[in-house]
C-alpha cells in the first residue's frame, strides 16, 4: 500500500476531506516535524453498527418534540438560576 505524506497540521485542518479520501481507499502517513507519528488506512472490514437496546423507546418521535422539551428545560434552569441569583447578597464592587 502506498502512503501519501501529510503533516499533522494539514491532517487536522482537513480531517473531513482526509477521511473521505480514506473511504475511497487512499492511505496516509501523518508526520510531525518530518517524523511519522501515525498512519491512516481504510478499515479492512466496516465495523458493524450496534443499536442500543431500548434506545428507540427513549427518543422523542421527532426532532420538534426534542426541541420543545430542551427549550422547556432551559427555561426551567434559567428560572432556577434567577431565583438563586436574587437570593445572594449584593457584592461590593469597588
Amino acid at each position: 500500500m502506498t502512503f501519501q505524506l501529510i503533516s499533522l497540521r494539514d491532517a487536522n485542518q482537513n480531517f473531513s476531506r482526509l477521511i473521505a479520501a480514506v473511504e475511497r481507499g487512499e492511505a496516509f502517513c501523518i508526520t510531525r516535524r518530518g517524523q511519522e507519528v501515525a498512519r491512516l488506512t481504510p478499515s479492512p472490514t466496516p465495523a458493524p453498527v450496534e443499536k442500543l437496546p431500548g434506545l428507540e423507546d427513549r427518543l422523542p418521535a421527532d426532532m420538534a418534540a426534542l426541541d420543545v422539551s430542551l427549550g422547556e428545560r432551559v427555561r426551567q434552569l434559567e428560572a432556577r438560576l434567577d431565583k438563586l441569583s436574587s437570593a445572594l447578597p449584593p457584592t461590593d464592587k469597588r
